[in-house]
């Protein structure tokens, strides 16, 4: 710490007593006189004592005897000013005493003797005033205080962004909390500020205020139905049938929302109820041997090219081998790549065009497999070819006719 008197106020006021007190003792005997000749009770004097006011009716006509008789010692540094007083008549005497205080600006404190009333006083008596960025932690009218520490601290320019609104604030306040204060800003549990309350605020800074809200919100969603497959040695293989018809269920699901200046951040789930409960369907599934194509392992598909697994359909047959008169060419290749030959084991093949190569068809209570393909004639739904093994006699003799076709798979 720095300290520093101010010696030449002293000097001044030490010379300014003796001057004063040598004029009253001058004048002491000649008011002497007056006052013995007219018999007056006294004159009215006011003191002025720094901020001090204090009225008397007194027969003394010397300064120092009247402030004696009023109760104040004078010292050497203090300051009187009598040109409010005329000897006879009364007035004003002004006594100002000297106090000491601490200036402090840039972390150095420096220490002066003054004999202003008021902060503002003090400075100027001083030659101190605060400098752009600099702001007195007291007002000028604050009434000076012997040993106060008066400081001119740095200020700051902070913009401030909360509930919608943005402000600008000058301020010498330490931190972020400091500065909400300053500013009105009150925060609820949930509310956050960046950056963050303890922050030392040292240059300009823009302070972001963010308030937290909460709200609960019920929405209604499907619960999707589950299935449930049961065996049954009375449907052929491949062959289904619905026994209960599923159906979607309803739940009420509740969110705590979480919202920051009005934008939703986040949700939690704090509740959920059943409104409606799901129906399970029930589907049989068969499990007896039929005869013809045991290829017959279901591929999840139930519907392609307008048709669907399960359907039945009016059909008409008519019969091929393998010969090149039936087949196209003699090499015995399928347009699935499958290959057939007269004289081989029954594969239970047929061909058509309106189904995908691997769907299965149960044709008058026989699977097939649908291996190949055929010329226009085999387009419209329903027509099919059955290959049969024994060759193109058989063909003649087995004919053609109508059918119950029964689509158990469609393609592989």
């Amino acid at each position: 710490m720095t300290n520093q008197s101010i010696a030449a106020g002293k000097r001044f006021a030490k010379a300014a007593a003796a001057t004063v007190i040598a004029f009253f003792i001058l004048v002491s005997v000649f008011a002497s006189v007056v006052f013995a000749a007219d018999g007056s009770n006294g004159e009215e004097v006011t003191i002025l004592l720094d901020s001090q006011e204090i009225a008397i009716t007194t027969t003394e006509t010397e300064p120092i005897e009247i402030l004696t008789t009023a109760g104040i010692s004078v010292s050497e540094s203090d300051m009187l000013d009598l040109s409010g007083y005329q000897e006879g008549e009364g007035g004003v005497i002004t006594v100002k005493t000297l106090k000491s205080v601490n200036v402090e600006r840039g972390g150095v404190i420096n220490s002066y003797s003054v004999y202003g009333l008021t902060v503002g006083e003090a400075m100027s008596e001083l030659g101190i005033a605060p400098k752009a960025d600099e702001k007195l932690n007291y007002t000028p009218e604050a009434e000076l205080e012997n040993g106060m520490l008066i400081k001119l601290m740095p200020t700051f320019t902070v913009k401030i962004s909360a509930d919608g609104k943005k402000e600008t604030l000058t301020t010498t306040k330490a931190t972020v909390k400091d500065i909400l204060n300053q500013a009105g800003i009150t925060l609820d549990s949930d509310d956050y500020v960046k950056p963050s309350l303890k922050t030392v605020i040292s240059k300009k800074t823009t302070v972001k205020v963010y308030r937290v809200s909460y709200k609960n919100k019920t929405v209604t969603k499907k619960i999707k139905y589950k299935t449930k497959t049961v065996k049954d040695d009375d449907l052929n293989i491949g062959e289904t049938k619905v026994v209960t018809k599923g159906k979607n269920g309803k739940k009420k699901i509740t969110y705590r929302v979480k919202y920051v200046n009005g934008k939703k951040v986040n949700k939690t789930k704090i509740n959920t109820r059943v409104t409606k409960k799901a129906t399970q369907k029930v589907v049989k599934v068969g499990t007896k041997a039929v005869k013809g194509n045991q290829d017959t392992e279901p591929n999840g598909v139930t519907s392609t090219w307008g048709l669907s697994v399960g359907q039945e359909i009016t059909g008409r047959y008519t019969h091929y081998c393998a010969c090149a008169t039936c087949n196209g060419s003699s090499s015995g290749t399928t347009s699935s790549g499958r290959h057939i030959s007269n004289g081989m084991e029954n594969p239970y093949y047929i061909a058509c065009n309106w189904l995908p190569l691997g769907s299965v068809l149960n044709v008058d209570g026989v699977n097939y497999l649908v291996v190949d393909r055929g010329g226009s004639g085999l387009s419209p739904v329903g027509r099919i070819d059955i290959f049969t093994p024994e060759g193109h006699a058989a063909c003649y003799r087995y004919g053609t006719g109508s059918c119950k076709i029964v689509i158990v798979r469609l393609g592989w």
